[in-house]
């Protein structure tokens, strides 16, 4: 599937007016009336399933040529005729696809395309059973079963449909037994790769992190044991990687005469 990159920009083709609605406000999302198939590049199309006919050509000559990014698709007949109207359109099998019955969804994934987030954020999710299938915003649908995070396994099979999707898709809600769950929590149960890529990724991080820390004390001329609030042992682990609370960062912050924001802008240009 051809995935959206930094400073990619889009050329939108809309079959119905309203789904305008759906699209950010940016000069990365270019409207067109008449896409040329054999000329236009990284196209979206919002289409209705009754006109899939209609623009299955252009579709197809698009997606053919890997210039299609996703073709919206609004479920606003029976659903009985969906398949059909896919078939009919020599539709069915294609990878860019997304099914919606209103614009939140892909007002989630322009979004997410929008501030190139499209691979940390959720477009929808569902329940079947016990396996829930969430569908990021890139789009790809990844399937897990609740027995594979011990997170789910607390959720009550009466309350696994029960959850809310954040309205940016950065993570799930459980309301009754208050369990959040983002897509790199998915993604790493069920790829075991991938989860050993980001713990290296965050030890790596969190060194950078501690490195910075230890840095910006020293410009300070602060010791180890000057942090009002932590003792020298907190901040030496702090300083090799530790993750810092909330309160050992306002202690640091403190120290360093500064307020949390000013703090916390000092370590990120100190993480480059």
């Amino acid at each position: 599937m051809s995935v959206a990159t930094r400073q990619d920009e889009w050329k939108v083709l809309l079959c119905d007016e309203r789904s305008k609605a759906a699209v950010p406000k940016s000069r990365r999302f270019k409207f067109v009336v008449k896409p040329r198939a054999e000329t236009v590049k990284n196209l979206i199309v919002f289409c209705s399933t009754m006109r899939l006919p209609h623009v299955s050509p252009l579709v197809s000559s698009v997606n053919r040529r890997n210039q299609l990014r996703v073709l919206f698709v609004l479920d606003d007949a029976d659903p009985k005729w969906l398949p059909q109207m896919l078939n009919r359109a020599n539709l069915r099998a294609l990878r860019n696809l997304v099914v919606h019955s209103d614009l939140e969804v892909p007002r989630r994934i322009l979004n997410a395309w929008e501030h190139d987030a499209q691979d940390r954020l959720m477009a929808r999710a569902m329940v079947s059973g016990d396996r829930l299938f969430v569908t990021s915003c890139v789009p790809e649908t990844i399937e897990l079963g609740f027995d594979d995070l011990a997170s789910l396994r607390r959720i009550d099979v009466a309350d696994r449909a029960a959850f809310e999707i954040a309205a940016d898709g950065s993570f799930i809600h459980w309301p009754a037994p208050d369990i959040h769950l983002d897509l790199d929590s998915i993604r790493g149960a069920v790829d075991p790769e991938y989860r050993e890529k980001q713990a290296a990724a965050r030890l790596a991080h969190d060194e950078r992190y501690g490195s910075a820390v230890a840095a910006f004390r020293t410009e300070r001329g602060l010791r180890q044991t000057d942090i009002a609030g932590l003792s020298e042992r907190q901040v030496r682990r702090i300083e090799k990687g530790e993750r810092p609370t909330l309160t050992a960062l306002r202690s640091l912050a403190k120290a360093h005469e500064l307020d949390l924001d000013e703090y916390l802008s000092g370590l990120a240009a100190r993480c480059h």
